[in-house]
């Protein structure tokens, strides 16, 4: 028969949440990034060893200006973090009030994206991931293939 014997195993530590990002650390950080030479450094799509090290460099200086505001200490990656969750957020949002837009017909719009999105997505409005890939020229044409 099995002992009766409480056997606690070790109480596993969690690490500490640190508080949600605050506006003024959200204006900070879309500020941050807006910055030209720093926003192509992190909208580079090659990951090379070079590049992955300026990212994260940048995410370092990002990370210690935001925490100098003095609200809470944040690390590169929660800045990084933060800032694809943002861009995800505001891709996802400028999508829906296109779609809704197109449902209308003209009439009015019940889900508009707010301007915090807006400006995000200001940023990527030349990027294939918000607009898509340009038009081109589509494989089913006429006369693309030798017969």
């Amino acid at each position: 028969m099995a002992s009766t014997a409480d056997t606690s195993s070790p109480e596993l530590k969690r690490k500490k949440r640190n508080i949600n990002f605050i506006s003024s650390e959200i204006l900070k950080l879309e500020e941050l990034v807006k910055d030209e030479n720093t926003f192509l450094i992190l909208a580079n799509k090659f990951s090379n060893t070079l590049n992955n090290k300026l990212k994260k460099d940048m995410c370092a200086k990002i990370a210690e200006e935001i925490s100098a505001q003095g609200v809470a200490l944040r690390s590169a990656d929660e800045c990084s973090n933060k800032w694809q969750n943002l861009k995800r957020e505001s891709k996802a949002a400028v999508t829906s009030e296109k779609l809704e837009r197109r449902k209308t017909g003209g009439g009015t719009l019940t889900a508009v994206a707010d301007d915090k999105k807006v400006r995000i997505a200001e940023l990527y409005k030349d990027s294939a991931s918000f607009n898509g890939i340009p038009v081109g020229m589509d494989s089913d044409e006429a006369g693309l293939f030798l017969k």
